[in-house]
């Protein structure tokens, strides 16, 4: 059986300081759209190192998005 715990807000910006692959996920016109991306978070901030393409298209319609990672 898993366990789930709820990580309090600075348990979250340090997992996510420590962490530099995850999955972004992106939608637009109900497609959905997910990509491996490398990031770094600082500060309250997370930076995703990109080119130009679909992601960012989506990404600027519809500015709701998901980042996945894991330990």
């Amino acid at each position: 059986m898993m366990e789930i715990n709820e990580m309090t807000a600075e348990e979250c910006s340090l997992f996510l300081e420590r962490a530099s692959l995850g999955r972004l996920g992106c939608s637009h016109e109900n497609q959905p759209y997910i990509v491996p991306v490398r990031f770094a978070a600082n500060s309250g901030y997370i930076y995703v190192f990109s080119t130009f393409g679909q992601k960012v298209k989506w990404m600027r319609s519809n500015p709701k998005v998901c980042l996945e990672t894991m330990k």
